[in-house]
């Protein structure tokens, strides 16, 4: 809520600032007196009228002040705000009235001009110049009857003088924005004045010299015009003109050399072109803000540029060219510590310092090394330069006081660290080729670098890490508060020295063995450095870390590189865990249990290894390699001296090779599988058992749960090692037998467990995890008699029974209630078996004896009051849904009869709506417990009736063949749609009944809200739309029946829309419905027939109508304050975004679309029409989304026609009329209202104020 005090004060404020303004003259308002005689109206103030005039202004500002005093102590009763007052958002601040006392010759007009830049008018004005523009450009250019360049270039001319000179009177009238809308098109003509002189270049000259000129020649004038007139767009199109006259001369010169030097002096041009912005300042609004900007945003262009073309500079010789490079990075740097004076401080500060050091930094490439064929210690000599650059700039230069140190020093060191990458991705590379060739069995280091080369790298990131190493010591040296950055350069330093002593191991001159013990020592080294030393071991993590990575990179390595060698690897692999075990001590003592799980599983590859020399199958070597894990892990699970986290890193990495074990035996069984998984049921009934510490509740059930599976897995094995042939038809039955003992058991089990001193939650959990791996395993075993060639049927039908006798056992003896439900799945299975054996193949059978005894069974559980609802529900969905899908995915039937599935369903909808409306009846107890059946019976009758809808997609694709005689397709579709959306729109609405709904019942589907409620309606409405989509086909017929269909959708939506408006409604919401029109519409065009706007234009209108009514709604009811949703567009929405923008923008965008498409002049001036009524609506009704968007539509239109349609489709004569028609029309209205709001009414006019 507001008041129009701030208004108020600020028109007083501006009062008293122009009335003692003595820089302007009170007569005309332009800042022209000159010895109080004003050279724009001759008025003469030096007599004594001029003395009499400023005393009445005094006494006059005075007075107004005594006003405004009086004014702010009048009492304000805070009122609901208009629509208007409550968008409008705050003025433009304005001087007081004490600084225009203190110093009234100070005073600019702009300055006080209260004139918001963003007015409606404003806006009009813009677009209006435009489009008269554009229609000048199309008749220019466009029109084939103008074909005379001089001619064109006249009418180009007088265009330029129309418009500038129109922008001149709008200033000098006052009428600032609509003066500076057109000056900009002014300018815009002024270029294209320059184009046409350009085009008189004589033969042997760039036509780049002319365009300079020109350019040059015209900015100036137009600079020195922009001052006496007060238009900002002269001034800043100018000095954006003027800033790129180097950048035209330079591409006159014809080479890339030329080119970046033309870009640099636009650069340096609109460096000067800023401070020349300051002194000018004065005559506008006292920054120029925008102009600095842009000129700040063209000396970053044009350095970007330079970069860009820098590398592409023509030279004699490589030291030239880089001689060349380096001399453009130091005149950016000069530039940048320039340029850092004004805007972007920072960023000219970052340039400055990372231009310099890559100055430095390409130095050594005008060495022309590669001549010479040592190339290779660029890689040396780069990471010198850079760090050399780092510290005479970073560190011991001194800096300018406008540059931020900091960002020169982190460009610096930016450089520097770039310098260095080269070198240290050449590192990586050297490594990766050592990994990948000791994996491979070949040199690949010595195919990539020779020696010297990796000396050479070794040698620059030494000197790297020196050079950081020197900055870090400089720097904190200097100031110690940097002793943060300066310990992250060190860190830095120190991963360069640790990656040269890598880079070192792998250097191609060096043995195997010497390269194993070089890195170790490097390693064991590094590690007693950081235990032992105690300046290391008290140094911050960021400085020990890469020593740390670097140790353990180290052991990597050694490893790797012990590989190439198997007789190699077994003595190494000694020398590698007990390098892991130093190792460990650098680490805090909480992460060393990953040291052991390393070494562990190092020592028991290194087993494997030895196995495999004494000549072991692959199978027997992975079994015995896990049995000795699993042992010992046994031995640590039973020493209490392991520590926890060391003895879970043990179990971890011995289940690895179990579960490769587990994993082969789908491929192949046999007896040493049975070994090591008989070792792993021992493991798992040890943790199982155990009250070790360290023991807690999720491995015991891990371990309990391993038990059957473990188990089963040595039955399979044993089975498939003793007997000949499959073993299936024997070890499932066997492994089902298993779990039928188990089930009932656990019970004994987790009292078993209790009595060992186990706790209660621990043998609950465990006995939990039994049953759930007991199941799991009989799912398995059933799964594998199903897959198992030789298990078949029968097999998987005594599997299944017995199964079925473990779970009633278990529900009989252990209480536990899935049992039942277990054996009740179990001997549905079995069934099904005995009638796949008997060759039955259809769904229904298998289907709905079991899903109709449930709902059978669930409708006597609720009459006799019993919970039965879920169960009645649940057996008619499966009795409903597997059908449907069937019929929806099911191929193409062959026979006039194979539609009788969607038949039968859609009479199940109708049977189901019958037997809902027949629970209804009856007022006896037993009838009120029946009536809740009401609404899942009507649910799944509503669902039925989508087979109408799946079978009307099936006529209409083909996939059923019908007879339809003289009836047409589409009307068979629509009529099998509607009848299954008959039954669901009955349904529904029997859901929705008040009275066939009981009170319990009634509140608890009252609990899922409006929004399910409204969507009861929907399946109806979607499926007539969708029955009928796919019968669409060139014929009249069917094209106008689709329209109608799409028509109708919209009546609807518009009837949901005022019912919206007027109250509560069931319908769908708004937006669905439209959704489905719009499908239809797009399904009706599809034959390209009819033109688009035929759909759209009723879309687009529909949804308007929906929109209009809502707001008329909203005006007669306010109290509506909910905000609103999706769902319930239209209403409890405010404005005309959400409410016409959707109409609009359908009706604006096919069109749009169409004339890229489609061409066709009618088209294009329907659309700009469209636009203006939009515009004309928007501004007169103050509604903000037909005003926006058909401004906006207005160029996107132009430039579709601009871009590929003007001599294609679209004729030029009628299109630059409509254009100049239209422009002129806004043109005309925003002057007019422009000079009609002046001062008072102009910030009335903001687009705020649009609704």
């Amino acid at each position: 809520m507001s008041t129009p005090a701030p208004m108020t004060s600020q028109w007083s404020d501006i009062a008293v600032a122009r009335l003692l303004d003595d820089a302007s003259c009170p007569s005309c308002g332009v800042d022209a007196l000159q010895n109080r005689r004003c050279r724009n109206c001759g008025a003469d103030l030096s007599g004594r009228i001029g003395l009499e005039l400023w005393s009445a202004s005094r006494d006059a500002a005075t007075a107004l002040r005594a006003r405004q005093a009086v004014l702010e102590r009048v009492p304000r009763l805070l009122a609901e705000p208009s629509g208007a007052s409550a968008t409008e958002p705050s003025p433009a601040a304005t001087p007081p009235a004490s600084a225009a006392l203190a110093a009234p010759a100070a005073a600019s007009p702009a300055a006080a001009d209260p004139r918001s830049s963003a007015t409606v008018q404003s806006v009009l004005a813009v677009a209006g110049a435009g489009l008269f523009a554009i229609s000048a450009i199309v008749f220019t250019f466009f029109n084939p009857d103008l074909s005379d360049r001089a001619l064109r270039s006249v009418i180009v001319g007088l265009i330029t003088l129309l418009f500038l000179g129109g922008a001149w009177l709008l200033a000098r009238r006052r009428l600032q924005f609509s003066a500076e809308a057109v000056g900009a098109l002014g300018m815009l003509f002024v270029a294209l004045d320059v184009y046409a002189l350009s085009e008189l270049t004589v033969s042997g000259l760039s036509p780049w010299v002319f365009t300079a000129v020109g350019t040059l020649a015209s900015g100036s004038v137009m600079v020195a015009l922009s001052r006496v007139a007060r238009i900002r767009t002269w001034l800043w199109i100018s000095l954006l003109g003027l800033s790129v006259v180097p950048s035209m001369l330079g591409y006159a010169g014809g080479t890339v050399l030329s080119a970046v030097i033309g870009h640099l002096g636009t650069a340096f041009v609109a460096l000067a072109l800023v401070a020349l912005v300051r002194a000018t300042a004065r005559r506008f609004d006292g920054r120029l803000r925008a102009e600095q900007v842009t000129l700040t945003v063209v000396q970053v262009v044009a350095v970007a540029i330079v970069l860009a073309q820098a590398r592409l500079i023509e030279a004699d010789s490589t030291t030239g060219y880089w001689l060349g490079i380096c001399a453009i990075l130091a005149a950016i740097a000069v530039l940048a510590g320039l340029a850092s004076r004004y805007l972007a401080r920072g960023l000219w500060s970052f340039v400055a310092g990372a231009a310099g050091v890559a100055a430095f930094t390409g130095l050594p490439f005008a060495l022309d090394l590669g001549a010479h064929g040592a190339e290779q210690w660029y890689f040396a000599f780069s990471a010198v330069a850079g760090a050399a650059g780092l510290i005479v700039l970073g560190a011991l230069a001194p800096t300018p006081a406008t540059i931020e140190r900091q960002r020169f020093t982190g460009g610096a060191f930016g450089m520097a660290v770039v310098s260095v990458l080269a070198t240290v991705l050449l590192a990586l590379l050297i490594g990766a080729a050592k990994v990948l060739g000791s994996f491979s069995g070949s040199d690949l280091v010595a195919s990539v670098i020779d020696t010297g080369g990796v000396l050479a790298v070794v040698l620059g990131l030494a000197a790297g890490a020196i050079g950081f190493g020197a900055f870090a010591a400089i720097t904190l040296h200097r100031d110690i508060a940097q002793a943060p950055r300066a310990n992250g350069v060190a860190s830095l330093a120190i991963w360069l020295a640790a990656l040269a002593g890598l880079v070192f191991v792998c250097a191609p001159g060096l043995l195997p063995w010497a390269q194993i013990a070089i890195a170790l020592g490097l390693a064991v080294a590094t590690s007693a450095a950081l235990v032992l030393v105690p300046g290391i071991r008290a140094a911050s993590l960021r400085l020990r870390l890469p020593l740390i990575v670097a140790a353990h990179l180290a052991v990597l390595l050694a490893g790797i590189i012990s590989w190439t060698d198997d007789r190699l690897a077994a003595w190494a692999g000694i020398a590698v865990v007990t390098a892991i075990i130093a190792l460990a001590r650098t680490v805090p003592a909480g992460t060393r249990f990953l040291h052991v799980a390393v070494g562990y599983a190092y020592a028991l590859v290194v087993v494997a290894t030895a196995l495999g020399q004494l000549g072991i199958g692959t199978i027997a070597l992975l079994c015995l390699t896990t049995s000795i894990g699993l042992i010992g892990a046994i031995v640590a699970t039973a020493l209490p001296q392991v520590k926890p986290a060391a003895w879970y890193s043990i179990l971890v990495v011995t289940s690895v090779p179990f579960v490769i074990g587990v994993i082969q035996v789908v491929f192949e069984r046999s007896g040493w599988t049975a070994l090591s998984t008989g070792i792993m049921f021992l493991l798992a009934m040890t943790l199982l058992v155990s009250r070790r510490p360290g023991l807690g509740i999720v491995l015991r059930a891990i371990a309990a749960g391993l038990l059957i599976p473990s188990l089963a897995v040595v039955v399979i094995c044993l089975g498939a090692q003793v007997l000949a042939g499959s073993a299936s038809p024997m070890t499932l039955p066997v492994i089902a037998a298993i779990v039928a003992l188990v089930l009932p058991s656990t019970g004994v089990i987790r009292s078993a467990l209790k009595r060992r001193g186990i706790g209660e939650r621990d043998a609950t959990v465990a006995r939990i995890a039994l049953e759930v791996s007991a199941m799991l395993t009989g799912v398995i075993a059933v799964g594998l008699a199903l897959i198992r060639v030789a298990a078949g049927l029968p097999t998987t039908f005594l599997v299944l029974v017995i199964l079925a006798l473990g779970a009633a056992a278990t529900s009989f003896w252990a209480k536990r209630r899935y049992g039942w439900w277990t054996a009740a799945a179990c001997l549905t299975g079995a069934l099904w078996c005995v009638w796949a054996l008997a060759g039955i193949g259809l769904l229904e059978p298998y289907l709905l004896p079991p899903s109709l005894a449930a709902a059978t069974i669930g409708l006597l559980l609720t009459a006799r009051g019993a919970q039965g609802v879920p169960l009645y529900t649940s057996g008619l969905l499966v009795a409903v849904v597997p059908t449907l899908v069937v019929l929806a995915v099911s191929e193409a039937g062959e026979t006039v009869g194979a539609a009788s599935r969607g038949y039968g369903l859609v009479a199940a909808s109708w049977a189901l709506l019958g037997l809902g409306l027949l629970l209804d009846r009856g007022a006896s107890p037993r009838a009120e417990r029946l009536r809740t059946l009401c609404t899942p019976t009507h649910g799944v009758a509503i669902v039925a009736g989508v087979a109408g809808a799946i079978q009307g997609v099936r006529f209409g694709v083909g996939a059923d063949m019908v007879e339809t005689g003289a009836i047409p397709l589409v009307v068979l579709c629509l009529g099998i749609g509607l009848a299954g959306a008959v039954p669901a729109a009955a349904a529904a609405r029997a859901i929705l009944s008040p009275a066939a709904i009981p009170q319990t019942a009634r509140i608890r589907w009252s609990s899922f809200g409006r929004l399910s409620a409204r969507w009861l309606y929907a399946p109806a409405a979607l499926y007539v739309g969708l029955a009928t989509w796919t019968a669409i086909e060139r014929d009249w017929f069917t094209i106008w029946l689709m329209w109608s269909l799409m028509v109708a959708y919209l009546a609807a939506m518009v009837i949901v829309a005022v019912r919206l408006r007027n109250g509560r409604t069931s319908l769908p919401p708004v937006w669905f419905i439209f959704t489905l029109a719009f499908i239809t519409a797009i399904v009706a065009w599809s034959p390209r027939d009819l033109r688009v706007e035929w759909f759209s234009l009723p879309l687009g209108l529909f949804a308007l109508f929906a929109g209009v009514a809502a707001m008329r709604g909203r005006q007669r009811d306010t109290a509506d304050t909910q905000r609103g949703t999706l769902s319930s567009w239209p209403a409890r929405w405010h404005g005309s975004w959400p409410l016409l923008a959707p109409g609009l923008g359908v009706m604006f965008l096919a069109s749009i679309l169409a004339t890229f498409t489609d061409p066709q002049t009618w088209r294009a001036i329907l659309v700009i029409a469209i636009a203006l009524v939009a515009i004309l609506v928007g501004s007169s009704r103050k509604l903000a989304a037909p005003f926006l968007l058909g401004i906006i539509v207005l160029p996107i239109e132009n430039i579709f026609v601009f871009v590929v349609q003007i001599g294609r489709g679209i004729e030029s004569v009628p299109w630059w009329i409509t254009l100049a028609v239209v422009g002129a029309v806004l043109l005309i209205i925003a002057v007019t209202y422009e000079r009609r709001a002046g001062d008072d009414n102009s910030i009335a006019a903001r687009l705020g104020d649009l609704a």
